[in-house]
């Protein structure tokens, strides 16, 4: 009945689409695009010797999307888990990498500037707002050898800077679950110098009980030196995000109410503020060589009160204050180096970055029902408090030759080094721990072109490389406790012994389009396959109740995406995406690593018509995950269909959103019990919703 049900959606919007001959902007074909994400250069998507992906302004625009992480959710190999159960909380899943929302396997950018949290490598994707998003740059795969540390997984780059003349956005929406957000962007110039400024706001009462979530945001930069050969602008950014957490509930919970929240969680809660101030420039050396860099200071206040489920009827939950403050730096030179035989170009430069990070828990309660029925929490004792630092220093380098027009050949190499320190403090003294990581992360890569005609372009690409993720500083040092029986009476969550995490990446992969009739019909065919050995992988052990190197792994996989354009207005496309992580030591040898997808499928189709309308609909569906290790427990499958009408009227743009529409009972994510109860915990998704959006263009 569901496949019918999905059969038929598919086929209308289909058949509305194909009927129509419209004639409207020409789409911007995937592999024309230039993207700087994957080479940290001006690079085809063509001839990258990497799997890059790439979202423009006029898809975001266009798709049912809400946020950053639906938009991501549509490329191969990019799956992300909510436990907000209306999608606002996101964890990422990236070629089997998944962090658990403990630690993060991809290096998040904003116009180049990291914004990833210093003490996990999270990313706070509620400050991310789509709002001047110019396009979307992601690279998939081993990363380090330009970026480093946490690159595992991939790259994702959020570009705010274009072209585009001077205009005013103002948007509105509102829909179920008390969801409102509001956007003003803007872009001109205010006595000559250049300006963008983007304000956000969002709020909803969430799909379950206890699940408000309230986040705005003000970004804006102005240009300081505009001249022939050399830019600059600073950048000014301030976020504020507020959300309550209903927890996850057992199976029988789900089953009796899907929207409840436990009473153990009831005081769970997150108050963030952040700010960032850069310096962003360039310089042109020569004609043929440009210095880029940029230096930021951030700022961060957090404070986050957490359960966690010891078992079904006991849980703690302490308070964490934490002050962070972050100095990064980055300098790049990028120049064209011709030769008599061949053209070719190096990049080069180094990464800097100086973390302080201070952090205090609060004891507030710990029990069972009877305690959290009516939780009394005004007497807070100090239950641990520490300081640490990161500082990291690294240098890069990245030489492209191209002996003939159809080859492409890369070269590169970082060096990384990060140093660790972390002093504990009252009320339980210790010892300073110190810890010190480098690594050397090398790359080889290949692209060759081997069809040019009038209606075939097509590439074959391939790269070794080997990367590194260094344990987070959490994982090291975090002071977070849970309660036991025996002397101490309590042990840490974090590990000081931890090992950075080693990869060996080996990658090809095929980008080819066919035109079989020009600007009336043409299709993209692009397929990657990898295979990714792991030593001392980083995993969240539920038996240990902490982070431990578990040995070796094996994540191997397919990406493989389809689009079709027709008639310049309409696009269909398709995407898989297969990951088989597994184990490849300990007791569960050859068995696969917990809470990661199998098969990913994800299909849409977008239309722009007469008279200003645009339609779109998007299916997602997820199969084959494995909550435990032993691999004897599996989430249920789930699909789920979101839809859009738009029309725009002048400079007025008026849509309608359908999101879940056929209403798909599910939880995206869970966990068993670390106690050996046999219960499982599930974080349960929001049913059918509808937003509608008003837009004026200025």
């Amino acid at each position: 009945m569901l496949r019918y049900r999905l059969g038929l959606v598919v086929a209308m919007l289909v058949s509305a689409v194909a009927t129509v001959v419209a004639q409207t902007t020409a789409t911007a074909y995937e592999l024309d695009a230039i993207v700087v994400t994957g080479d940290r250069a001006e690079t085809p998507i063509a001839s990258s010797t990497s799997a890059v992906s790439r979202l423009s302004a006029s898809d975001l625009e266009i798709l049912p999307v809400t946020d950053i992480t639906d938009a991501l959710s549509l490329l191969p190999g990019l799956t992300f888990f909510n436990r907000d159960g209306f999608g606002r909380d996101g964890v990422a899943n990236v070629r089997g990498f998944y962090g658990g929302g403990e630690a993060e396997y991809l290096v998040v950018l904003r116009d180049g500037v990291p914004v990833n949290d210093a003490e996990t490598g999270i990313v706070d994707w509620d400050t991310l707002a789509l709002a001047g998003v110019q396009s979307i740059e992601v690279l998939r795969g081993a990363a380090g050898s330009l970026y480093g540390d946490a690159a595992l997984g991939g790259v994702v780059n959020l570009l705010t800077t274009g072209t585009a003349a001077p205009a005013t956005t103002l948007s509105m929406s509102g829909g179920t679950f008390g969801a409102v957000d509001g956007s003003l962007y803007s872009q001109g110039d205010i006595g000559g110098r250049a300006y963008t400024l983007s304000l956000g706001k969002h709020s909803n009462d969430g799909y379950r009980a206890h699940a408000e979530r309230r986040a705005d945001g003000a970004v804006g930069s102005i240009s300081l030196v505009e001249g022939e050969r050399s830019n600059l602008k600073l950048v000014l950014s301030q976020n504020w995000t507020r959300s309550d957490s209903p927890g996850p509930l057992t199976g029988p919970e789900v089953a009796a109410d899907p929207r409840a929240s436990s009473p153990f969680y009831g005081l769970d809660h997150s108050d963030e503020r952040r700010s960032r101030q850069s310096l962003v420039g360039d310089v042109e050396l020569s004609s043929s060589a440009k210095l880029t860099g940029n230096i930021t200071r951030g700022f961060r206040r957090s404070d986050v009160t957490r359960t966690l489920p010891l078992s079904p009827e006991f849980v703690d939950t302490k308070h964490r204050e934490l002050r962070a403050d972050s100095l990064t730096a980055t300098a790049k030179v990028t120049a064209d180096l011709p030769l008599d035989t061949a053209d070719g170009r190096i990049v080069f430069g180094v990464d800097a970055a100086a973390h302080d990070l201070d952090s205090t828990y609060y004891q507030l309660l710990s029990g069972g029902r009877v305690e959290y029925d009516a939780p009394t929490t005004a007497a807070r004792a100090v239950d641990e408090r520490g300081a640490a630092t990161r500082d990291s220093v690294a240098a890069f380098a990245q030489y492209e030759l191209r002996p003939t027009d159809a080859l492409n050949i890369v070269v590169g190499g970082r060096l990384d080094t990060l140093r660790d320190e972390f002093t504990p403090r009252l009320p339980s003294m210790g010892v300073t721990q110190e810890a010190t990581h480098n690594a050397f992360s090398p790359k080889l890569g290949v692209s060759l072109r081997y069809a040019s005609t009038r209606r075939h372009s097509g590439h074959l690409y391939g790269n070794l490389h080997r990367g590194f993720k260094a344990p987070t500083p959490d994982q090291l040092f975090d002071r977070r406790s849970i309660p036991v029986p025996f002397e101490p009476y309590k042990i840490l969550i974090s590990n000081g012994d931890l090992r950075p995490q080693f990869a060996t990446n080996r990658e090809i992969g095929l980008r080819h389009r066919v035109a079989f009739a020009p600007r009336i019909f043409s299709v993209e065919l692009s397929v990657a396959g990898y295979s990714i050995g792991l030593k001392d992988e980083l995993d969240f052990s539920l038996e240990e109740f902490r982070t431990v190197n578990i040995g070796r792994s094996r994540h191997r996989g397919v990406e493989a995406g389809l689009a079709a354009y027709l008639c310049e207005c309409v696009r269909l496309f398709a995407n898989y995406t297969h990951q088989d992580a597994t184990s490849r030591t300990g007791d569960n040898f050859g068995r696969r690593l917990k809470a990661i997808p199998r098969h990913v499928v994800v299909g849409g189709a977008t239309a722009r018509l007469d008279g200003g309308v645009r339609l779109s609909a998007i299916v997602r569906s997820t199969h084959d995950i494995y909550l435990d290790d032993a691999n004897t427990i599996s989430l249920p499958d789930y699909t789920v269909v979101d839809a859009k009408v738009a029309w725009r009227l002048r400079s007025v743009d008026i849509a309608v959103e359908a999101l879940n529409l056929l209403g798909e009972e599910y939880s995206s994510t869970g966990f068993p019990d670390t106690s050996g109860s046999g219960a499982v915990y599930f974080y349960p998704a929001a049913e059918r919703a509808v937003r509608f959006t008003t837009g004026l263009r200025l």
